[in-house]
């Protein structure tokens, strides 16, 4: 059985940008690492995750414990075990393991024992194993036959390799002390741009690149039963030429939102690699407040509700304020129960897009009544106008309910009529796969939402593409997904 190690590093967090290395993104180091504990709990599951040091930038800044406690909050949530060390970066480990927990000596995993090394730095950013620490490598051998794994923050690698410009001193006795003890894997951070996994004798030496440099990267091991080991490398941003875009993403007017900025969801987008980004508000948190949202009073009474009220103007005053040729605006409508969007209808040639969702229905709990009331709504908002249809069958999961498949076709039929897209979206969603491959074959447009209500998911558009592999798509993302577009005002939008 094979062990899953993920390994991210050299975070390098700052409150402001590095201005002597401006490649490390260290102010945006809180998103990217909440967006690579999301992917990795969600779709990655690893067995452990190895934490590599240089988790802030300034050891000497008054707000390195308040940087420290932000990044914990985000590594607690990690449902595999964790072990964090620190880096040359971090303070020094009695203050560091004030905040974060301190690894055992030897951490077991599935029969794997891990040796977590904190090792004093020398002079070239290089460091130097003690002997008490060779001593331990020893110590983990024996009387033990499984694997073992030295976990450090600098390079470890047999000098003659020239792997990186940084090492161990002492590097040729610590590899010494591997082939001894038949240590199966070295995994280390500290060197930005990482390196290849090199096997050496009997042992593995790899070191990950680091996350806060384009394209902001970590890793995950698969170490086998023999020995073997296989790196897989995920990358946070966009692959650079997918041209995609993000048409599902909210601001801070969203009762839902976490911590929606729409600037710095821009400059998030950018640096992830969208090719564009769509702000599609709720209408029906722009129409109602939040006890009549949560009355479901956008359903029951519609726009002539007589507790309707009107903040739709300070969204496109949110919007005019930050927009750039790289954003376009939208709203993502709802529909009442006569499936009449909850938008005045004026509002529609100010829009670039609209999105149409289904959030509610009456008749949930009974399944034949449910199943015609949703296909009544879909029908009313695709022939309304829209251009989207948002998280297609996400209220038959929302409420624990088997997706019915029987739906699809005539579903992707009235899309395909309307010339309106279906979209993949994960947020709370598993899209149906066999839906998606249907869409594919009978030309169906799709649109990607990230459906964003946090910074850290937008543009997170790992599932979506490998939703489209499961699918069987291998051609271009151009050919089968909605362009973003600006709306001219016309006469029929009225």
């Amino acid at each position: 059985m094979s062990l899953k190690i993920a390994i991210l590093t050299d975070l390098h967090f700052s409150n402001i940008p590095v201005e002597d290395n401006p490649q490390r993104k260290g102010e945006l180091a809180d998103v990217l690492l909440l967006r690579a504990v999301h992917r990795l709990n969600r779709w990655i599951k690893p067995d452990v995750t190895f934490i590599g040091g240089d988790l802030i930038n300034e050891p000497n800044s008054p707000d390195a414990e308040d940087l420290f406690f932000f990044l914990k909050s985000s590594l607690d949530l990690l449902d595999s075990k964790t072990i964090i060390i620190p880096g040359n970066h971090d303070t020094p480990p009695e203050i560091f393991y004030k905040t974060f927990e301190r690894p055992e000596d030897i951490v077991e995993v599935k029969g794997v024992r891990f040796l977590p090394f904190i090792d004093p730095e020398e002079p070239g950013y290089n460091a130097r194993r003690e002997q008490h620490n060779l001593d331990r490598m020893r110590a983990a051998r024996a009387g033990f036959a499984g694997q073992i794994v030295s976990l450090q923050h600098v390079p470890l690698f047999p000098p003659e390799a020239d792997c990186s410009p940084f090492n161990y001193i002492n590097a040729p006795e610590i590899v010494k002390v591997m082939d001894e003890c038949g240590i199966t894997l070295s995994l280390s951070g500290h060197f930005h741009e990482g390196f290849a996994p090199l096997k050496w004798n009997e042992s593995t030496y790899f070191t990950a690149p680091a996350l806060c440099e384009a394209p902001f990267r970590f890793c995950v091991v698969e170490l086998d039963d023999d020995g073997s080991v296989k790196v897989e490398t995920h990358q946070l941003s966009l692959p650079s030429d997918s041209h995609l875009t993000d048409f599902h993403i909210h601001t801070r007017l969203a009762y839902c939102n976490e911590n929606m900025k729409m600037p710095k969801a821009l400059q998030l987008g950018q640096i992830f690699g969208l090719a564009a980004m769509g702000f599609a508000e709720h209408s029906s948190h722009l129409y109602f407040s939040r006890d009549a949202y949560n009355a479901k009073k956008f359903y029951w009474d519609g726009i002539n509700s007589p507790m309707i009220g009107d903040n739709t103007e300070d969204y496109f005053s949110l919007y005019k304020m930050y927009a750039n040729e790289f954003s376009y605006i939208g709203l993502e409508i709802d529909v009442d129960r006569s499936g009449i969007p909850v938008i005045n209808p004026e509002l529609y040639e100010r829009l670039d897009f609209r999105i149409g969702a289904v959030h509610y229905m009456k008749s949930i709990l009974d399944a034949a009544k449910r199943e015609n009331e949703f296909m009544y709504l879909c029908n009313a908002m695709i022939r309304s106008g829209i251009d989207i249809l948002a998280h297609p069958f996400r209220i038959f999961r929302r409420n624990n309910l088997a997706v019915p498949h029987h739906l699809f076709a005539p579903l992707a039929a009235l899309l395909k009529e309307n010339n309106v897209a279906a979209e993949i979206n994960f947020h709370t969603n598993e899209p149906p796969l066999e839906f998606v491959r249907l869409c594919l074959e009978t030309g169906v447009k799709l649109a990607f939402g990230s459906d964003a209500h946090n910074l850290y998911e937008v543009g997170e558009f790992y599932p979506h593409l490998k939703l489209l592999e499961a699918a069987g798509f291998n051609g271009s993302c151009d050919d089968i997904l909605l362009k973003p577009s600006r709306r001219q005002p016309t006469k029929t939008d009225h």
